[in-house]
């Protein structure tokens, strides 16, 4: 059996997944691992090729195919053996640019030759965030809301995601987990931070930390995207509290059980709805906004942005006097 991963961040959790799942069930199974970016061709070929009667089953692994220049013709040299006492995984990487496109993105072509004699899998960012917090509920045994908090927080990468899951469990020693209690000992990713400080500016009118922040991250678009998007839900709410449909006094169950499912698709982002508990806990801050003033606070934020791309004013300014000004 041949299984021929592809993809970019979940591509390792993808393979941890499976090596787990034949070991499971191929108990004392030998390994070998080959990198095909540092390993010459014709060893790999000759491991592939050669069968030991004194063993029954071997894996073999050949990592970083994406460095090969010629997959066609090392697909077509596959099919030349006998993988009757063989399992082989073949694993090629997907790598972003610094503008989140992939720039190495395994050809149509290659996946068709793969498939004559592979099993595909494919580990993409855009396809797997399912999986993630899948990986995240069963090895913390947390409920849906937390694993999207969790995975939010730590970020996608899942060597940092598994060794925070680590971190996390060795810390409770088996007791159940708890998301508030483990919050200070994770290593918090840029994107959560950068978030609380926008709700600090939002919801409790504190810039000092967020300018502080932006002055030593550079982080200026990122900061944009996540406050504009805030804005955005906020006026989504605030439109549904004026027709009625939502108000701050109702409570949980009832607006996850038959006022939710009227209303996700206005909170649909990438093919994902918006988890209704983070929602919900939005509702107790309506009543300090007005509908037109989140609407002139969204005007703004998109004029900071034109103003930060054209150059019309100097790199930090723009964005930096609309902090300053956005309770007024």
């Amino acid at each position: 059996m041949i299984y021929f991963l592809y993809g970019d961040i979940p591509l390792q959790l993808k393979y941890e997944v499976l090596i787990n799942k034949l070991r499971k069930e191929h108990h004392n199974l030998p390994e070998k691992i080959f990198d095909a970016s540092q390993d010459d061709m014709e060893f790999i070929f000759q491991a592939l090729s050669s069968n030991n009667m004194f063993i029954p089953l071997e894996l073999i692994v050949i990592k970083n195919l994406d460095k090969v220049k010629n997959l066609s013709k090392f697909f077509k040299g596959l099919k030349e053996f006998n993988y009757s006492k063989k399992i082989v995984i073949l694993m090629y990487n997907e790598f972003f640019n610094d503008f989140g496109t992939v720039q190495n993105e395994v050809s149509k072509t290659i996946l068709k030759s793969a498939e004559k004699i592979c099993k595909l899998v494919s580990a993409r960012k855009a396809d797997e965030k399912k999986s993630l917090l899948f990986y995240i509920k069963e090895k913390l045994n947390c409920s849906d809301y937390d694993a999207e908090k969790f995975l939010e927080m730590i970020g996608e990468d899942f060597i940092k995601l598994k060794n925070e899951i680590n971190k996390v469990n060795n810390f409770f020693n088996r007791n159940p987990f708890n998301l508030e209690k483990a919050i200070p000992i994770l290593s918090i990713n840029k994107e959560f931070n950068l978030n609380l400080l926008c709700q600090e500016l939002i919801y409790k009118k504190q810039h000092k930390n967020l300018i502080l922040n932006l002055k030593s991250t550079k982080n200026y678009m990122l900061f944009l995207n996540i406050i504009s998007e805030e804005i955005t839900i906020l006026i989504k709410l605030k439109n549904l509290e004026e027709r009625g449909i939502i108000s701050s006094n109702i409570n949980f169950n009832l607006f996850k059980n038959e006022i939710y499912p009227t209303i996700k698709e206005i909170f649909k982002n990438k093919n994902r709805y918006m988890h209704p508990y983070p929602l919900f806990l939005k509702f107790q801050y309506l009543k300090l906004f007005e509908l037109n003033f989140l609407e002139k606070k969204l005007n703004e934020c998109l004029e900071a942005e034109f103003n930060f791309k054209s150059g019309l004013t100097e790199s930090f300014s723009s964005i930096e006097l609309f902090i300053i000004n956005f309770n007024n």
